[in-house]
């Protein structure tokens, strides 16, 4: 997986098993099928020991945006849903019972810790 390093989160990666297969388990049918929405992708960066994915729906109004994150060590993935503009909400999902005990690094790329 580490070699999607610099590459996009096109289909080809979101259909990787390592990703589709708990992708499909900790999101609602609606949310998994939402995710080919999100159709404005930045590279995938890769963070310490995670791959970290940003996208978003492009025009969407109020701005959806959509951060995956993958641990290359134990394939854990974190999912997090923002929705709004200037004080935006977000839904996040975890495969480690919604716990996103992760790397300052990681956090920050996510969204969920400020710089």
């Amino acid at each position: 997986m580490s070699s999607w390093a610099g590459k996009y989160p096109d289909g080809k990666f979101m259909n990787q098993p390592l990703i589709s297969t708990p992708l499909r388990r900790i999101l609602s049918k609606a949310d998994y099928a939402s995710l080919r929405d999100y159709n404005l992708m930045t590279p995938i960066e890769r963070v310490g020991d995670y791959l970290v994915t940003n996208a978003q729906i492009k025009y969407s109004i109020p701005n959806e945006r959509l951060n995956i994150a993958f641990n290359l060590k134990d394939n854990s993935v974190y999912v997090v849903f923002w929705k709004g503009d200037d004080n935006p909400t977000h839904r996040k999902f975890s495969t480690k019972n919604n716990e996103f005990n992760l790397p300052d690094e990681v956090l920050k790329e996510l969204g969920l810790k400020e710089e």
